[in-house]
Formats: structure tokens, C-alpha cells, sequence
């Protein structure tokens, strides 16, 4: 049986005023397992984005709690949260968000910086840009990057303090096709190698390099889908059996 990394216990996430409250998730109840590439998604104002801010530590829910690689996150002090992040939880974000004025190899190490010797995190990190073919960009600021080569630094980064879980929100959501391919590609190796991932999309070439789907609809989950093993279906069947899901739940 897989272990649970992350338990979310009735959720719910409101914003405004007694006036004017909005409530964005309701209710939420979902585990997370190990070595599991996990997409949520939605129409637009679903709660997606909402729900991985929560389940990152990223945002606090209104309610509920969430249980984090075995640990009730409201029972810790906020420097233990903060540990959980820097050293358990990585996260990607769409606007990538690299330090303009740090190179690629010191936008890598900066945070390796806080779990490890600088030794040991400039070595990480040169073996990360010759993973993702990062090698020309090394001493390049971001600014001198194309898109593609600015997210593949974002991913470096997040995961060079080795993360029990990847959390990503439309990572490819600013890219081209051919860049967008390049990192969902990067996903998939990882996640092959057993990294556990939670990625927020509203591509379906995206989706479908999960193992799992989360559909999300006015703040709570409606729907859940397992597609086939990639190595057993053509993209195209693969595509087309999520495609049918989504529609089902009114993408």
C-alpha cells in the first residue's frame, strides 16, 4: 500500500468579509501518496490554484488540517513550518520567479545553500544544469535566458534540496509548445525516479503525464481518474480518455 505524504482534512478556504465571503474551497477531504504524479484541475475560479497553495504550506486554510509526511501542520510552530518548506517541499511557479541579479548556477545553489554545505550544493547544482542540458546558461541572469531555459532553472532549483514532494502550479503555462514539452518531460524523469509530484494545469498534454486527475468544480473535488500506464497507450488514446473525463465534469 502507498504511504500517504499528505492528508487534507475537511478544507475549506474562504476569503472577504461576513458581508462579502467567498467561499473558494469547501470542504476538502484528499490524500496524497508517495511517488504519485498528481494533477488537479478545473475551470478557471475552481479553487485549483487555491487548493496547492494550501496543501504546499503555502496558504493557510480557514479550516481543517492538513497532515504533512506525518505531521499535523497545526500542531507545529511556524519555524517548523518553515523548516518543512526549505528542507521537505518544493515549489514551482508559473512566473518561474528567479533572482534577476543571480546567474543560473547561483539561482540553483542559493537555496541548497540552507541544507547543505557550499561544496556539496555547487556540486548538486553543476550536476543539475548538465541534467537539463543547462551547461551554456551556467554564468547567463535570467534575463538572458529564453522562457524554456528560465523554467528548467526554476525546476533545477526546487528540487536541488532533494524534496520529498514537488508542488507546481501551470508550470508550462508561459511557455511554447516546444519548451512546455521540454519540462513536462523533466516531470516525467523525475517523477520516474520516485519523486512525488502535485502539479496544478489546465493543459490537457500536461495532464496527461499524471497518474492521477483531480477534478475540481466551486471549491471541491467532483471527480477522479486514472488514466492507463503511459508506456501502454498512445498519447493520442491517452489524450483522448482524459479529454472524455474533463468532459464529463464540464470542462
Amino acid at each position: 500500500m502507498k504511504k500517504v505524504v499528505i492528508k487534507a482534512e475537511k478544507i475549506c478556504k474562504d476569503y472577504g468579509n461576513k458581508e462579502n465571503l467567498h467561499h473558494v474551497l469547501k470542504n476538502i477531504d484528499l490524500d496524497i501518496y508517495e511517488g504519485d504524479f498528481t494533477v488537479i484541475m478545473g475551470s478557471s475560479g475552481s479553487g485549483k490554484s487555491t487548493l496547492l497553495y494550501a496543501l504546499s504550506l503555502m496558504d493557510q486554510p480557514t479550516k481543517g488540517n492538513i497532515h504533512i509526511l506525518g505531521t499535523d501542520i497545526s500542531k507545529m510552530s511556524e519555524n517548523d513550518v518553515s523548516e518543512v518548506r526549505r528542507k521537505r517541499i518544493s515549489f514551482i511557479f508559473q512566473n518561474i520567479n528567479l533572482l534577476p541579479d543571480l546567474t543560473a548556477l547561483e539561482n540553483i545553489t542559493y537555496p541548497a545553500y540552507l541544507t547543505m554545505s557550499k561544496k556539496d550544493a555547487n556540486d548538486k547544482a553543476m550536476e543539475l544544469l548538465r541534467q537539463f542540458n543547462l551547461e551554456e546558461v551556467k554564468d547567463k541572469y535570467p534575463g538572458n535566458m529564453s522562457g524554456g531555459q528560465q523554467q528548467r532553472v526554476a525546476i533545477a532549483r526546487a528540487i536541488a534540496t532533494d524534496p520529498d514532494i514537488l508542488f507546481a502550479d501551470e508550470p508550462t503555462g508561459a511557455l511554447n509548445s516546444a519548451a512546455g514539452k521540454q519540462v513536462l518531460d523533466l516531470f516525467t524523469e523525475l517523477n520516474k525516479k520516485g519523486q512525488s509530484i502535485v502539479m496544478v494545469t489546465h493543459d490537457i498534454k500536461a495532464c496527461t503525464r499524471g497518474n492521477r486527475i483531480l477534478y475540481l468544480s466551486d471549491g471541491q473535488i467532483v471527480g477522479e481518474f486514472y488514466p492507463g500506464p503511459n508506456k501502454l497507450q498512445s498519447q493520442q488514446k491517452r489524450e483522448d480518455e482524459i479529454f472524455q473525463f474533463l468532459k464529463e465534469h464540464h470542462w
